[in-house]
């Protein structure tokens, strides 16, 4: 730095929309001896709280008396008794401040200047023949846009006023003059403490801040370009969060999780609110546990409506399908020994997510396998890849983190799961993406859509409805085509990601005979519609609802769609099945 540069004091320029913290910033930066300019509420509301705060306005006004008088201008006020001077241009309704319905602030050659000028002899020379004071830092955020968009009445009108221009001019502005810019107010006390420690914020901070400053108004330019097409411009700007340990193979590391900058509400469940207490994720461990929570979702809002309440729930995962769920009202180790025993063998290396805090004795349940009359192919241990809960104990840490070096992802928001509150779905596809809506259908037994055959459907009030509700969460999230069976609270056998639908009936029923399962009494979901009811000719496969009739499946789920639904209906009510139809509209077809 020159010498000038380093002489003089430091100014700081605050413009914030939110109020919250500004105070104990701004004072924290009076404490350390710089200069406080603010611009309009920002001013008033330091003012009132007592920190010393000049209003750029007053900054403003002072260089345009002093470049007007460069250029010849005179005054009748003598210049040395220029605040009076600007006190009467603001009585006469002259302010530098804000003008066109205060539209415009900040937005002045004098601000940019401040923000822009090199750190040189040359520059700050000109700065002070100009009456120009060099801004230091900004701290700025920037009006609500995004809340405007997702108001349900928003129109251009109200989006536009709610679009911040001198906000993210003045930022950019600071990210280009190398100055210190604050967009995030998470990033204020590491300022502060370098400030205080070193005098100074280093380069490292500098140049992340300068990114992230650029990020921030990126995104909030691309939320104004996506209302305004309606769509037609779109995009997604992320924020990295986490290094992942390897990619889905290992030659396509390095890995990245990274949150989206968009209008869509937050998300309690996204993947970057979970705590890693143990192991390193891959990307395999977030994207399977995207899918699984998916599952998780769905099936407790599924209970909530249907039930008033939602029980334990344990769901493993594989290859982002489920290999297992359970599901018990009294005793959640009960709930993980279903989902363990749903397919045995899938479940070795499993991503397990449950809604209950793992104890001491969960853990032990995620650790050994006990002594069953099922199938358990030699392993003394289950053997999980990764847990997500909303909490471990000291114990379960141990036992399964450092002794077993899986990795342990902890979320509190796992107690309750709430529904994703995403609008929107995207998918990568080669030099761009493809977007839709958000599945949004939960089976609920009070829809009126939903035509049940026989109408005194037993399936509505017995004990076996929760199994309805395991199968249809199973097959409405997992790969499609999908048909999943379950039975006495836990998913028994899938089918998922067929080309037909006959394949799709053949592997739930191959999977379940594998793990040692009876089929008989067992409540079927398919995800999208059987097109035929029976096969054609003795020499043909049977087809999917013959296969089911043969398993000795009581009843089941499936959208209410294909040339043959009559049929299709006929044949379950004749062979005694009680059989929901959700309207086609909600098929569960998913993961394309």
């Amino acid at each position: 730095m020159t010498g000038n540069a380093t002489a003089r004091q430091k100014v700081a320029l605050l413009s914030v929309y939110s109020k919250e913290g500004i105070v104990d910033f701004a004072s924290q930066l009076v404490s350390l001896g710089w200069q406080i300019l603010a611009s309009g509420g920002t001013c008033r509301h330091l003012q009132r709280a007592g920190v010393e705060v000049g209003d750029v306005a007053d900054m403003l006004l002072e260089s345009f008396v002093i470049q007007a008088q460069l250029g010849g201008i005179t005054f009748s006020e003598k210049p040395d008794d220029i605040p009076m001077m600007m006190r009467r241009m603001r009585e006469s309704g002259m302010d530098a401040g804000a003008i066109l319905g205060h539209r415009v602030v900040t937005l002045s050659r004098e601000v940019h200047a401040g923000l822009l000028a090199r750190d040189c002899e040359e520059d700050q020379s000109e700065l002070d023949r100009l009456g120009i004071l060099r801004i230091d830092l900004v701290c700025c955020d920037f009006y609500p846009l995004a809340a405007e968009i997702a108001k349900p009445d928003a129109t251009i009108e109200s989006v536009v006023e709610q679009t911040d221009i001198g906000g993210p001019t003045m930022v950019r502005s600071a990210a280009k003059g190398g100055r210190i810019v604050i967009c995030d107010p998470a990033d204020r006390q590491t300022v502060i403490d370098q400030l205080r420690q070193n005098g100074n914020v280093d380069e490292k901070t500098r140049q992340y801040l300068r990114a992230k400053a650029e990020y921030i108004v990126a995104g909030y330019c691309l939320d104004s370009a996506r209302f305004h097409s309606d769509g037609k411009f779109d995009g997604m700007v992320g924020q990295a969060e986490r290094q992942l340990a390897y990619g889905e193979n290992r030659d396509q590391s390095p890995a990245t999780l990274f949150t989206n900058l968009s209008p869509q509400p937050k998300d309690p469940l996204a993947l970057r609110n979970f705590t890693v207490v143990s192991g390193d994720p891959s990307y395999i461990s977030y994207a399977d546990g995207h899918r699984v929570l998916a599952i998780m979702r769905l099936l407790a809002e599924a209970c909530r409506r249907n039930f008033g309440k939602v029980p334990y729930i344990a769901i493993a995962c594989k290859h982002a399908n489920p290999c297992g769920v359970g599901v018990d009202w009294d005793n959640p180790v009960d709930a993980l020994q279903k989902a363990f025993f749903g397919d045995t063998v899938a479940v070795m290396g499993a991503e397990i997510v449950v809604n209950f805090p793992v104890s001491d004795n969960i853990s032990e349940a995620l650790f050994a396998v006990p002594d069953r009359d099922l199938p358990i192919v030699g392993r003394k241990n289950w053997g999980v890849d990764v847990v997500f809960a909303p909490n471990f104990s000291e114990a379960s840490i141990t036992l399964l983190g450092k002794r077993e070096r899986r990795r342990l992802l902890a979320n509190p928001a796992l107690l309750d799961p709430p529904m994703p509150p995403a609008l929107w779905m995207v998918r990568p596809v080669d030099d761009g993406w493809i977007k839709q809506l958000a599945p949004h259908f939960v089976f609920d037994r009070s829809d009126e859509t939903i035509e049940w055959l026989p109408a005194a459907n037993p399936l509505m009030t017995s004990p076996s409805f929760i199994d309805l509700m395991i199968a249809w969460a199973a097959a409405w999230r997992a790969i499609s085509n999908t048909v999943a069976l379950a039975q006495a609270g836990m998913l028994i056998g899938l089918g998922c990601g067929q080309q037909d639908r006959i394949a799709c009936v053949q592997l739930c029923l191959d999977r379940a005979k594998r793990s040692g399962h009876q089929t008989q009494g067992s409540i079927f979901a398919s995800d999208g519609f059987f097109p035929y009811a029976k096969r054609k000719q003795e020499s043909d496969p049977l087809e999917g609802p013959e296969l089911l009739v043969q398993a000795g499946c009581i009843g089941g789920v499936v959208p209410a769609d294909g040339n043959k639904l009559s049929e299709v209906q006929a044949f379950f009510a004749s062979s005694g099945l009680g059989v929901a139809y959700v309207s086609k509209e909600h098929r569960g077809f998913f993961g394309h």
